[in-house]
């Protein structure tokens, strides 16, 4: 932002900053129009990234200037209004010109400028110059694209849209690592064009009444000293630990509005969404924060003790014992880097400090391996000592890195294992409270340290040194950096020590003894698992034989054996955090269960019901609160505190009711006080199943005959084999017809054809008419998917389309005892497909053409090559994995799914590609399979036009039509809930995380509106409008429970997976929460694309969105992040919009 005489003038970094904190906009514009004077702070390093990216743009322009282009250069000028005006004229010459490559290219419109790097003609038509226009390259010093490149780039190609009278298709980025990376800017371009009109109308009302609000960007801001001087004055809630923004929403509307005024809170003016024990301890905690305020005396207060919790969390200390700190970077190349493991010990008296450095991606799993070897051998010399750390950090990057890199799996797992890694966040916090305004290391360490004097001193502060770093390689920053890692090392060895002697406190005051935490039950692995690791990892060693080092050199074939030799341990990885989960969840309270999003906690028996008697047990009403789950009747489900199995019968979020049932002979046992999801299911054959695929890629290679071929093929991304179909060319018509697809399956030839079925699509219709096909030319075909109710949804298309056909065989689903979920029922009068529960059956006997089951069927070595073809239907759920494992029991292998509707849910941290769905390895980066590679079913059967346009658009790539029917679908209503295609209630609300009052009230007052409406059909026939023909689908189980109150009995309500395969004639989508500070688990699962896919598809008629309109002004964090908001933005640009 700069001022001239002519006004503002306003460019990119302006609308980043805007994005980042509204108020920093306003502070900006006070600032530059002379209304206020900050000191402001800036990093040292910014002359030299400026000079160090003008030497990087230098060197791409070098790399031009070497080919045969006609290159021009726009002259560099002072800023102001005129010179950017005689530039942007200079540019638009050049470009009418038809100049090959534009330097320093100069846009402006209006108060907007814009100097790209480079501007390069491309050969497309535009209205301004004829036969050619032109798109935006910038080079970055960056090693990976981040948000504010892309809203740069964005501001640039708008820019240039005006000028040229076309909108660029692409923009790009030079990175600093030489690659070049191309971006669509439809993807971004509704995203962009929101954040450009909110800037501008604030702008316009001078950014009147912001505040500043405490963001992600407050670490890294140049006006945080000055913020924090404002909240200091204001006493502003969020200051008190443990009042976050929700709190403080909720704090404030029952009139505590300060931190003062939470000292002196009385229990009666509790808020009503605050519990009793949570609103205690705060105003405590407020208590001891405004002491040290007005006093300047810091203290603390020791809680009384709990079993097993606080300073009965600490290992007796060994001479040997470790500390250890790590350094990480969570912007780099999308995903985070650790980048530094720091680790201090007591040596003779003396601390000494040992620092494990990793500046990417190979050298971060050195330095892990170095690191978890260093650990190993300490060890060894001393078996009982412990490994300290501060917050949960260093243990989930430890998980986390064995995963990503696929090594030192078994060392990490026995420091979990074995408990030797020591978190002091969770002894202190549970141990006391303290005068300080956060559990940080910084703020506790101030009563055991003198302050720090280093130059970096907070952990936000090291990550933008590493940032600069990558940009300017000076290494006196990575110093920095060390010194910063050493002091938290040795501030974790003297917190421990202050910890010990706060125990001894603890037990003198309230007279208890307490113990040490016992050692954890020892562990022997067994031969038979020893055995199997063995091999696997011979296995491993074969495969990875004769890899080049660099990566991006490696052929398909390469690469698909790289991915067989990862594959051999996935279903050990999954299992792994499953088995954390759950013995961390042993630990939990009941209320820390509640904020579980998969254990239900603060179980209660309901005072109003008596057991009831159940042949031999009796069922229990038990109560909870609202809180998200994840379990379910009939699932496996356990108590915590005595992890025993609890037989669930029924769970109501509504009214939030769980009926259990239980032996009468345990009567007298208590009932449970929360519950948890059980261990993870065994994968023992589907292991098995991976091993001999392995032998056999081992025997054969990847690429000749032998056996599983199919498989192999699929691992390295060949195109079908098709018998009299050349690899290529697309194997089908646009449109295909299913005559021209049974052909193509029935023609496969020993390989794996992928059918990408969209919402709407037929896909199920398909695949029945395709099994049936098979069949009748004699075929044994076998049908899977992760679910029965999959399977049996897809067996229903069999049978039907078997009696439609008139072709007779006999199939085996296989199903559970004790699980009624798992039989089939078939809806003839005279069954094909009966239901076999013994395993020990299966294979079946010849004359059985159709076998049915879940990956545990097909995965065992008796089933292997028993079957020509296996339909795997909902692929984009299935792991890569778990496909393979299911197709060694088939010759050929036939893909049913959408890895763009709800995908497959992978627990575990994988090497790159490992944990991927098989339909997302497959396509790769692509969103649709290419007609060479697959077949895209281009039709849907379900959408109106109005409202397939939009997933088309921001799903599928634009390749998606509805049928000439479907438009002939409507809504007849009074009011804006008329007609066809999409609607936006904009619901406003503050502090809602998973469920709004607000929402389920606007949804229920247009609900209410549709009485007495009507809908045409797609045969153009009129009906009434029923209350089972509106569904409302929202991410959270909590906002189900807030719909079901307030609509009417009839309506449809559910989470997004419940009604994947549904439909409905009006779907309204509720998103619940009330802005991206509140959202509660992470940003990609709330504006999950493919969960807004779902919700959205499922509309004939009418798809209306209700949120909180500040959802859509998400700060996105990585690039797909910003994809993601995109979607939503372009939801509500295309919607017309609803007034309740």
């Amino acid at each position: 932002m700069q001022r001239t005489g002519d006004g503002l003038l306003l460019s990119a970094t302006d609308l980043v900053a805007f994005l980042e904190c509204e108020h920093l906009s306003a502070l900006d514009l006070r600032v530059t129009t002379g209304q206020e004077v900050i000191k402001q702070t800036r990093t040292d390093s910014t002359e030299l990234v400026a000079r160090k990216g003008s030497e990087h743009e230098q060197r791409y322009l070098e790399s031009l200037i070497s080919k045969p282009l006609d290159i021009v250069t726009i002259p560099s000028s002072i800023d102001g209004a005129a010179a950017a005006s005689e530039a942007a004229a200079a540019t638009e010459a050049a470009m009418r010109a038809g100049t090959d490559v534009i330097y320093q290219a100069a846009l402006a419109d209006g108060a907007w400028r814009g100097y790209a790097d480079f501007l390069e003609r491309v050969a497309k038509p535009s209205p301004a110059f004829g036969d050619w226009s032109y798109e935006v390259v910038d080079t970055k010093l960056a090693r990976r694209s981040k948000p504010e490149f892309i809203v740069q780039l964005c501001l640039y190609s708008d820019l240039l849209a005006r000028l040229q009278g076309l909108q660029p298709e692409h923009m790009h980025i030079v990175l600093g690592t030489g690659e070049r990376e191309s971006f669509r800017l439809q993807e971004f371009a509704a995203f962009y064009r929101r954040l450009l009109g909110r800037y501008e109308g604030r702008l316009a009302e001078e950014f009147a009444g912001t505040y500043p609000e405490p963001v992600a960007h407050c670490d890294l801001c140049r006006y945080s000293e000055h913020c924090k001087a404002r909240w200091l004055a204001d006493d502003y809630l969020t200051l008190i630990l443990g009042v976050g923004r929700t709190r403080a929403i909720r704090l404030r509307q029952g009139g505590i509005t300060t931190g003062a005024q939470l000292a002196l809170a009385q229990p009666a003016s509790r808020p009503r969404r605050i519990g009793e024990k949570a609103f205690e301890g705060l105003r405590e905690q407020a208590r001891l924060q405004v002491h040290e305020r007005s006093t300047g005396e810091q203290t603390y207060g020791l809680l009384a003790p709990e079993e097993g919790r606080g300073f009965e969390r600490l290992p007796q200390p060994r001479p040997g014992d470790l500390y250890f700190d790590m350094e990480g970077d969570p912007f780099y190349d999308g995903e985070g880097l650790e980048y530094l493991f720091g680790v201090s010990r007591l040596q003779d008296g003396e601390v000494a400090f040992r620092a494990f450095w990793a500046h990417d991606r190979a050298e971060e799993k050195r330095a892990f391996e170095e690191f978890i070897d260093f650990v190993m051998a300490a060890r060894a010399a001393d078996p009982e000592l412990h490994v300290y750390h501060y917050a949960a950090y260093e243990r989930s990057a430890l998980k986390h890195l064995m995963g990503r890199h696929g090594t030192r799996e078994e060392e990490v797992d026995e420091l979990l294992r074995e408990k030797v890694l020591v978190d002091l966040l969770d002894v202190t916090r549970q141990a006391m409270r303290t005068s300080k305004p956060s559990n940080s290391l910084k703020d506790v360490e101030a009563f055991y340290m003198r302050e720090r004097e280093q130059e970096v001193t907070e952990a936000g502060d090291s990550i933008v040194r590493f940032e600069e770093w990558l940009e300017t390689g000076e290494q006196a920053l990575l110093d920095a950096i060390e010194a910063y890692n050493e002091v938290d090392c040795l501030s974790t060895l003297k917190l421990h020590s202050w910890l010990l002697e706060r125990r001894g406190e603890a037990k003198r005051e309230f007279g208890v003894e307490l113990r040490w935490r016992a050692p954890p039950e020892p562990y022997e692995q067994s031969p038979e698992s020893k055995a199997i690791q063995d091999e696997v990892a011979r296995l491993e060693a074969s495969l990875l034989v004769g890899l080049p080092e660099d990566v991006a050199a490696w052929s398909e074939d390469e690469r698909g054996r790289w991915l067989m030799a990862q594959l051999l341990n996935y279903h050990r990885r999954e299992e792994k955090p499953a088995w954390w989960a759950y013995f961390a969840r042993l630990e939990q309270s009941p209320e820390e269960l509640v904020d579980d999003p998969e254990a239900i906690g603060n179980l209660a028996p309901d005072p109003e019901s008596e057991p009831v008697a159940d042949e031999r047990s009796f069922i229990y009403t038990l109560r909870f609160p609202e809180q998200e789950h994840k379990l379910s009747p009939g699932g496996d489900i356990v108590d915590p505190v005595s992890e025993k199995d609890v037989d669930v019968a029924e769970i109501d979020d509504a009214r939030g009711i769980l009926r259990m049932r239980r032996a009468q002979n345990r009567a007298e046992e208590p009932l449970p006080a929360a519950l948890i999801p059980g261990g993870p299911y065994r994968t023992t054959e589907q292991r098995g199943a991976l091993r001999r695929l392995a032998r056999a890629t081992v025997a054969s290679s990847i690429d000749g005959p032998g056996d599983f071929r199919a498989l192999r093929d699929m691992l390295r991304r060949r195109p079908p084999r098709v018998a009299g179909v050349a690899p290529g060319p697309p194997l089908i018509a646009r449109s295909p017809e299913i005559e021209q697809l049974k052909q193509l399956a029935e023609r496969l030839d020993e390989s794996c054809l992928f059918i990408q079925g969209p919402p709407g699509s037929g896909k199920s219709w398909t695949g029945g008419q395709l099994v049936v096909h098979l069949i009748g030319r004699g075929a044994r075909v076998g049908v899977a998917a992760t679910s029965h109710k999959a399977i049996h949804n897809l067996l229903e298309e069999v049978e039907d389309a078997a009696s439609d056909q008139g072709v007779m065989f006999e199939g085996w689903k296989k199903s559970s005892g004790g699980n009624p979920e798992s039989e089939f029922t078939s809806k003839l009068k005279g069954p094909l497909i009966t239901n076999e529960p013994k395993l020990e059956n299966f294979p079946p006997p010849d004359h059985v053409r159709l076998v049915a089951g879940t990956a545990w069927l097909f995965a065992p070595e008796t089933m292997d090559s028993t079957l020509d073809y296996v339909v795997i239907d909902e692929a984009g759920q299935v792991s890569i994995a778990d496909a393979l494992a299911i197709g060694t029991a088939a010759r050929n292998v036939i893909l049913l799914g959408d890895p763009l509707q709800l995908a497959q849910v992978s627990q575990g941290t994988h090497p790159d590609g490992a944990g991927a769905s098989v339909l997302e390895h497959l396509l790769g980066d692509g969103a649709t399979i290419p007609p060479g590679l697959g077949v895209f079913l281009d039709h849907t059967r379900r959408m109106h036009p109005d409202v397939c346009a939009f997933i088309s658009e921001v799903v599928y790539e634009n390749r998606l039509e509805a049928l000439d029917e479907c438009a002939h679908q409507r809504i007849n209503a009074p009011g804006a809930l008329t007609g066809t295609g999409l609607r936006f209630i904009p619901t406003d609300h503050e502090g809602n995380t998973r469920s709004s009052v607000e929402e389920a009230e606007a949804i229920a007052t247009a609900v209410a509106g549709l009485d007495g409406a009507s809908v045409t059909l797609a045969d153009g026939k009129t009906r009434r409008l029923k209350h089972d023909d509106v569904m409302v689908v929202t991410p959270y189980n909590a906002q189900v429970r807030c719909l079901t109150e307030h609509l009417p009995v009839g309506v449809r309500i559910g989470t997004v997976d419940k009604f994947q395969g549904q439909e409905a004639q009006i779907v309204f989508f509720s998103m619940a929460t009330s802005s991206d500070a509140d959202v509660p688990r992470n940003v990609e699962f709330l504006y999950s694309r493919n969960r807004l896919n779902v919700a959205v598809s499922r509309a004939r008629c009418l798809a209306v969105l209700v949120c909180s309109p500040r959802l859509l002004d998400l700060k996105p964090r990585t690039v797909e992040q910003a994809r993601l908001v995109n979607a939503l933005c372009r939801f509500v640009e295309i919607a017309q919009g609803v007034g309740i």
